[in-house]
């Protein structure tokens, strides 16, 4: 094997060796169906509860125990119409 072709073997790996570690992350950090890592709960002034992820205008939030595809999407609590508590 000439040297160009194990440059471009190597290369190779190491792209997918990057690419299984992008995926693995994605998945372990909630974004693939994996773990609930970086949630936080937060409790609106009327009780009701929320997961939230992400921070700033990247934030989202959903009522305790709603599915991923339920999230708050109006910025106000469900419950009460007060703003969502950050």
């Amino acid at each position: 094997m000439s040297h160009r072709r194990v440059g471009q073997a190597i290369a190779a790996g190491l792209v997918a060796a990057a690419a299984g570690a992008l995926a693995w992350g994605w998945r372990r950090h909630g974004r693939g169906g994996g773990g609930a890592a970086g949630v936080e709960e937060r409790t609106c002034e009327c009780g009701q509860a929320f997961r939230v992820v992400g921070s700033g205008r990247h934030r989202v939030h959903w009522t305790a125990g709603a599915a991923r595809d339920e999230a708050v999407l109006d910025g106000r609590c469900p419950a009460c119409d007060r703003p969502l508590p950050s």
